[in-house]
């Protein structure tokens, strides 16, 4: 179909239609690739990776990079001829490096840049090219910006992906065949480009780069240390980077991994190098290797790095998390490991813990405790910064950093708290006492164990009452209880408990018969009707005579305690006769 007819007014400005893909060069842009051009046209075989290799591929064939280089060289000796530049440049057939490298000698011939087309790579980053002829936008990029270590590689891509290796570094452009062998040079610029700052050795000449925060001597004998990432070359060079240097560092700082996948084609690194990590915890026998699942969740973090899918700042404490998370036995606390079996160790592990002395001491027996009680269906415990637990599919307890002292008694008390009692020598009715006041009304810890000799007294005075609260019921077991609390916590809260609201007649005649015993009656009938006043009246003997055995168990000598246990008993049998609950 006709194209509809044009019709320009006077005046009209004419349209300009511009290429996508291209923009207008400004005169930076058209300086700088002037200059690049004009390099290309003196020196071309300069922008073409050296070929090291020289062997044979399989039946004697001949390697795609040097077919392509011959391809090139017949280019190179045509680079004056632009009639027939413009003719390769547009071929149908032929190596489509060479058609990008045609159209590049033939826009070396050009004065003036006005026009030039964008290029943009997530991998291999972004430039400005003169379009020229039929070939792959990024191959005409690459060949026209050598400057950029990465983006001259890209026209070699399917040659990467035949199974041929190129290194690029500023001082060079190699291909080393299918020989995934770096040169020493391209190793040393990674390094001088890298983040990190690197001292160099040479060991059994081999050449060593390591980080200030590890030394020869450690990697050599394996010794771990803070913990250290080796990367170990084809060409027996090794570059090694300590935990502390890892984690160091802006964010906005280049990847180490990036910096060597982004100068090599294809950027596959396991092709090259060897990595592995290298970290126990503190405390791990050296005689003692640590669970295969530590490797294989270590092995998973690198292959993450590798991938440029994990964070550089990360990988460290990744690489730590996973060996603690393999431990299959013991204590963790601070990422130190503890065998659990004694005392002073898990004492010594838990000094550098938030806390008191006194907690420290007190979380220590708790530990054990646990620990050595064992786990169910073997699922370890993790105790966390909030005193929050988590399961641990080890059987082995740890603390994470930053936990203190007090959300280990916290979470542990209520299981193992009357034991750890125990412990520390206090057992029987008085710990248990002490253990269900903190477990029901928990104080912090600090003021808890500040107050644990009055706790404890007040327990030795709670034991010598025979009757427990609680242990009985109806209305003599209420009258026990109110009893034992005027005589333990005092006589005014006892008070508050017998005026409060009442269930039943039963309960209201007992909260009275103990107020006309205590003498604390004046002013409260009004809390009670006449029917429970009356009826309290008939137990009011009997509970005044249980609460005077009562004062004088907390009063006497022990040799005086046999005798009056005797009478309180015969004392509550009378109550409950009176009250019907014999």
């Amino acid at each position: 179909m006709a194209k509809p007819a044009q019709v320009e007014f006077p005046g009209q400005k004419r349209q300009r239609v511009r290429l996508r893909g291209t923009k207008h060069a400004n005169e930076a842009t058209a300086k700088k690739l002037k200059k690049d051009l004009g390099r290309l046209l003196d020196n071309p075989y300069s922008h073409l990776p050296e070929m090291l290799w020289k062997g044979k591929m399989r039946w004697g064939r001949t390697d795609p990079v040097t077919k392509t280089l011959k391809e090139l060289d017949k280019i190179i000796k045509k680079k004056y001829d632009t009639k027939w530049l413009s003719k390769r440049m547009m071929a149908k057939r032929g190596d489509p490096v060479a058609k990008a490298f045609a159209g590049s000698i033939h826009a070396c011939h050009d004065e003036d840049f006005t026009t030039v087309g964008k290029f943009s790579s997530a991998s291999f980053g972004s430039a400005s090219f003169v379009r020229r002829g039929d070939g792959k936008q990024g191959y005409l990029a690459g060949l026209q910006n050598y400057s950029n270590v990465t983006l001259r590689m890209l026209p070699w891509e399917e040659h990467a992906k035949r199974g041929m290796y190129f290194f690029s570094w500023k001082g060079g452009f190699v291909c080393t065949g299918p020989d995934p062998s770096p040169p020493e040079e391209w190793i040393e610029d990674v390094m001088s480009r890298s983040r990190f700052k690197f001292k160099n050795v040479e060991h059994e000449g081999a050449k060593i780069w390591l980080t200030d925060d590890v030394e020869l001597e450690s990697v050599l004998a394996d010794k771990v240390d803070d913990g250290f990432i080796k990367f170990t070359f084809k060409n027996g060079s090794m570059v090694v980077i300590g935990f502390e240097s890892l984690k160091s560092g802006d964010k906005k700082d280049t990847s180490f991994i990036q910096h060597l996948a982004l100068s090599m084609l294809p950027p596959f690194l396991p092709s090259i190098v060897d990595i592995d990590a290298f970290w126990k915890p503190s405390g791990w026998p050296s005689d003692t290797d640590l669970p295969s699942q530590s490797s294989e969740g270590v092995n998973k973090i690198l292959d993450a790095w590798q991938g440029l899918v994990m964070n550089e700042g990360v990988v460290a404490q990744a690489i730590k998390r996973s060996v603690l998370d393999s431990i299959e036995s013991g204590l963790i606390v601070n990422s130190n490991w503890i065998s659990g079996n004694d005392y002073d160790e898990v004492r010594e592990a838990l000094s550098d813990v938030a806390g008191s002395t006194d907690e420290q001491d007190l979380a220590a027996h708790i530990l054990m405790v646990c620990y050595q009680g064992g786990f169910e269906d073997d699922i370890g415990m993790r105790i966390n910064t909030r005193g929050e637990t988590s399961e641990r599919k080890t059987p082995s307890l740890e603390i994470l950093e930053g936990a203190s002292c007090g959300d280990v008694l916290g979470v542990l008390w209520e299981d193992y708290g009357l034991e750890a009692l125990g412990e520390i020598g206090i057992t029987g009715d008085e710990a248990k006492d002490i253990w269900d006041k903190q477990n029901t009304k928990p104080k912090p810890f600090g003021k808890f164990l500040k107050s644990l000799d009055s706790a404890r007294e007040s327990a030795k005075l709670s034991a010598r009452i025979p009757t427990k609260s609680g242990e009985i019921g109806g209305s003599s077991g209420y009258i026990v209880d109110l009893i034992r609390i005027g005589l333990l916590e005092g006589f005014g809260k006892a008070e508050r408990v017998a005026t409060s609201r009442h269930p039943s007649i039963d309960v209201a005649a007992a909260a009275w018969a103990w107020l006309l015993a205590a003498d604390r009656s004046s002013g409260q009938e009004w809390h009670f009707d006449s029917d429970a006043r009356n009826k309290a009246g008939a137990w009011m003997q009997s509970t005044k005579k249980l609460l005077d055995c009562g004062a004088l168990l907390l009063k006497c000598d022990d040799d005086e305690l046999a005798d009056l246990t005797i009478e309180w008993n015969t004392n509550l049998d009378l109550l409950r006769t009176e009250t019907g609950e014999a």
